[in-house]
């Protein structure tokens, strides 16, 4: 985010998406268990930028990407065969134990 408050998207949609019932990469989802902490690794993140002096770092975390990924009805069911959705809840925890963090590469010039 830019001094002035403007922000610039740096991946195309879609490209960082991982829908947490498949972050295992199984054959079939693996639902989360509401109270239970999961630590997911966010991988696919391809990108890259020059940021310059009193320039800030924004992460969005979304429940779900609808229109440009399927839409996520946060019950597990398929949103081809299922009606029924509920609201998603998202907490990110930044405790000692549960310390929350986003790593980057630095290139040097």
């Amino acid at each position: 985010m830019a001094p002035d408050g403007a922000a610039f998207n740096l991946m195309s949609p879609g490209l960082d998406v991982l829908r947490a019932s498949w972050r295992n990469e199984t054959m079939k989802p693996e639902l989360l268990e509401p109270g239970k902490i999961y630590k997911l690794t966010l991988e696919r993140m391809l990108t890259s930028n020059t940021f310059l002096k009193g320039h800030k770092i924004r992460v969005q975390l979304s429940g779900a990407f609808y229109p440009h990924f399927s839409r996520n009805l946060q019950t597990g069911e398929s949103e081809i065969v299922s009606k029924e959705s509920r609201i998603g809840r998202i907490t990110v925890h930044h405790d000692a134990e549960h310390a929350s963090r986003v790593i980057f590469s630095i290139i040097e010039k």
